[in-house]
Parts: C-alpha cells; structure tokens; sequence
C-alpha cells in the first residue's frame, strides 16, 4: 500500500471513530464513502471502488501479516 493510501485508512479510520463518539451510532453506508471520499481527496487520490478495494485487501494482508509475525514471537519463546 502507498503512503497515501495509509494516509486515507488513517485519516478515514480518525473520522469514523469521531462520528461513532459524537453520535452514538454506527455510521451509515453514505457516511463511510463520504468520509472515504474526503479522505482521498485530502491524500491526492482518487476515491475509486478500485481503491477502496486495494486498500481494503492491502490492510487485511497487513493485519495478517501482523498476526503470524505475533505467532511466530509466541512459537519462538514456547521452543
């Protein structure tokens, strides 16, 4: 993932977090695109259906990869 898809998953991830406390309740679909939009606009990028899935899969193989990289630190210190 490029940085400035990063910066849109953090960015978006910042905004969502902030509506959910301020209203108590889990964004809509609309809300989720819009913040994805304003967020891409804010790291130069186009908001796509492409892009949203890049990022997506990007994010779910960092978080996989996070996983086993914790495994493994747990594996080592069991041997």
């Amino acid at each position: 993932m490029i940085e400035a898809e990063k910066d849109v998953v953090d960015h978006m991830l910042s905004s969502l977090t902030t509506s959910l406390l301020q209203n108590r309740i889990a964004p809509s679909n609309e809300q989720v695109m819009h913040h994805f939009g304003i967020a891409c606009e804010s790291a130069g990028l186009i908001a796509t259906e492409e892009a949203a899935i890049r990022m997506r899969v990007s994010r779910e193989i960092n978080n996989a990869q996070s996983v086993l990289e914790f495994i493994g630190r747990d594996a080592d210190r069991l041997q």
